[in-house]
């Protein structure tokens, strides 16, 4: 008797199975039949391919981030997949690849410096070697750059990602050398031309000495703090300036987009905003509707002048110059911004910045600390913000140095704030809201 396709056979009896059994879930048998480990990883490969592939192409406009569920799965899909990798590859390649990293970064620096990425992007087309040293040569022309050097750095830089090789001696850009290009969004070109250049190796190598003196490398190296040195040296401020906006711009839209009550906000302050980068971006997100003011020193502020006209935007941010550290005068402003300020200064300085901030603001107004917050990211947020405090100690004063949530909570409420409030963004920053209490 058949029933349903199948044969009645009776108890015991054994048939060749049909070609519905022979089709019926196979990839499910399959996984059955592999150990639990083996598993285990072939679903999380596929929660980190999807998720990945989900964060791509789901966002939030008009920031171009991507939703927070999606952030957050994303971050830890990868925290995984990060420290994972860093177990599986094999102990002395990772001390040996470690050893040699500022020799990646040298690589780094010298497609931004001579303008590579911004050569093959307006080319359209992939280059070769000698296509690039002779554009080079053009651009720069005061020494031809030696062939078989250039030839070997873009083919060291093909292996770590930097470039791509089409075809024979032909090079074309890569997603990563896509950040290195000048009229990119989101351009990271001064940025590694600060970090990257000729200045921030010499001062990282003092760091060894600066061990046992307890001074920053930048003072081992130049005999001066940062601060005194850079009013002396118009090309070394200017390197400076175009990289730190380059990483103020990379932020900016999740800061922005992360903290909700910017909208609420009459007139921003933004005390130490360098040459008005951030507030820049901010004012201009919700169309300049907001007034806004920008408080830094006076060489500074001077800087700031060229970067708003060049923007257009000379009549539409006040500039203002003056030392927080000293006596402030009223801003008339109900929203205060410090942005990566309080990082570089000791306990009792940070307390004296605050209290004179606090000193010109009225009951109702607002602080804002914009700060990379130790101990509260992922491993891979970790990492970079360990490499940041690293860089601090390079550059900055001895008590310069990243602080924790706690940390930060302590300074504020010894110099007169209360209610600290945490808000996380999708970027590297956290913001703190606090308000002064009444004297």
């Amino acid at each position: 008797m058949i029933a349903n396709g199948e044969a009645n056979t009776g108890a015991g009896s054994t048939i060749a199975p049909g070609r519905n059994q022979r089709s019926q879930k196979p990839l499910v048998q399959t996984l059955k039949s592999l150990p639990s480990r083996i598993r285990l990883v072939h679903v999380v490969v596929a929660i980190g391919v999807a998720s990945v592939f989900i964060a791509y192409v789901s966002v939030a406009p008009p920031t171009d981030l991507p939703n927070w569920p999606l952030y957050r799965l994303n971050s830890r899909v990868w925290q995984t997949f990060e420290h994972w990798g860093q177990h599986v590859k094999p102990h002395h390649v990772r001390i040996i690849t470690m050893a040699l990293q500022h020799i990646e970064s040298r690589a780094l620096y010298i497609l931004s410096y001579f303008e590579i990425p911004d050569i093959i992007n307006k080319a359209g087309e992939p280059l070769s070697c000698h296509e690039i040293k002779s554009r080079v040569d053009k651009k720069f022309g005061s020494e031809p750059v030696n062939l078989p050097f250039l030839c070997r750095v873009l083919h060291a830089a093909a292996h770590f990602d930097l470039l791509r090789e089409a075809g024979e001696d032909k090079y074309s850009l890569t997603p990563l050398s896509e950040y290195l290009v000048s009229s990119h969004p989101r351009s990271l070109k001064e940025f590694v031309k600060l970090y990257s250049g000729d200045e921030a190796l010499i001062v990282s190598t003092a760091l060894s000495r600066s061990m046992f003196s307890g001074l920053s490398g930048f003072k081992e190296t130049f005999r001066e703090e940062l601060a005194e040195y850079l009013p002396k040296d118009e090309q070394l401020r200017e390197i400076f300036s175009l990289g730190l906006t380059d990483f103020s711009r990379l932020h900016a839209p999740a800061i922005i987009a992360d903290y909700p009550s910017f909208s609420s906000c009459h007139h921003i302050c933004d005390i130490g905003g360098g040459v008005g980068s951030f507030i820049y971006d901010l004012l201009n997100y919700y169309s300049f509707d907001i007034k806004g003011t920008n408080f830094d020193l006076p060489h500074v502020i001077d800087t700031g002048r060229s970067f708003m006209a060049k923007r257009g935007a000379s009549n539409k941010i006040a500039l203002v110059p003056g030392n927080f550290t000293e006596k402030l005068p009223k801003f008339g402003c109900d929203c205060y911004i410090m942005k990566d300020i309080l990082q570089n200064w000791s306990d009792e300085d940070a307390a004296l910045i605050l209290r004179n901030l606090h000193s010109v603001m009225d009951s109702g107004h607002r602080l804002l600390l914009i700060e990379t917050i130790m101990h509260i990211g992922s491993y891979s947020e970790e990492r970079l913000k360990s490499l940041l405090d690293l860089t601090m100690m390079s550059f900055h004063p001895s008590h310069s140095r990243l602080r924790t949530e706690e940390e930060l909570f302590f300074l504020l409420q010894q110099s007169g704030y209360s209610d600290p409030q945490t808000y996380p963004t999708r970027a590297s920053y956290s913001i703190i809201e606090t308000f002064p209490i009444p004297s």
